[in-house]
């Protein structure tokens, strides 16, 4: 009985000793795994800071354009009320038939 007990002991040990290494090789496959996704976190904040100020760059280019465009539609305005209070132009007039005595 001693005998069976001790030849248990030593399976379980043997058993143990087994998912202990893939215990340590399953931990550190995490390890590295938690290292690239550290990296990849650090660039993808990195690429949002970016974009977010391409982002602002753009809604400022986006604000000088539609300044920009307000002008330009005040000078069109401007030059249309200047054209229509010219006088308009008369046509030529016929030359006069002279009549030959």
């Amino acid at each position: 009985m001693r005998m069976t007990a001790v030849g248990a002991g030593l399976v379980l040990l043997v058993a143990l000793a087994g998912c202990g290494q893939d215990l340590k090789t399953e931990n550190a496959q995490l390890k590295a795994q938690v290292t690239t996704l550290q990296k990849e976190n650090v660039a993808l904040k990195g690429e949002g800071t970016s974009l977010r100020a391409d982002a602002e760059a753009m809604k400022k280019q986006l604000a000088e354009l539609t300044k920009e465009k307000q002008g330009l539609e005040e000078q069109v305005k401007a030059l249309q009320a200047t054209i229509a209070a010219k006088p308009s132009a008369k046509p030529p007039q016929k030359p006069k038939k002279m009549s030959m005595p």
